[in-house]
C-alpha cells in the first residue's frame, strides 16, 4: 500500500520579481501602443490617398502606372 503526502510549498515573490514584471507591462504596452499609432497612420494615409486621387477605381489604376504595369 501506498502512501501519498500533500506538502504546501510556498513561492515567494520577491521585489526584483514584481520590479520586472511591471517593467515588462509597461514595455510591452508601450509596443502595443506604438503598433496602434502606426495602424492609424497607415489608414489615415490611404483614406487621405483615396480623396485626393478620385476613387479607389483611380488610386488602383494611379499604383498600376507607377509600378509600370
Amino acid at each position: 500500500m501506498t502512501t501519498a503526502t500533500k506538502t504546501n510549498t510556498a513561492i515567494e515573490i520577491t521585489t526584483t520579481d514584481k520590479m520586472t514584471t511591471a517593467a515588462n507591462q509597461v514595455t510591452l504596452g508601450a509596443m502595443v501602443s506604438m503598433a496602434g499609432m502606426a495602424g492609424v497612420w497607415g489608414v489615415a494615409c490611404m483614406v487621405s490617398a483615396i480623396a485626393q486621387s478620385g476613387g479607389i477605381i483611380e488610386m488602383a489604376r494611379s499604383y498600376m502606372v507607377a509600378i509600370g504595369m
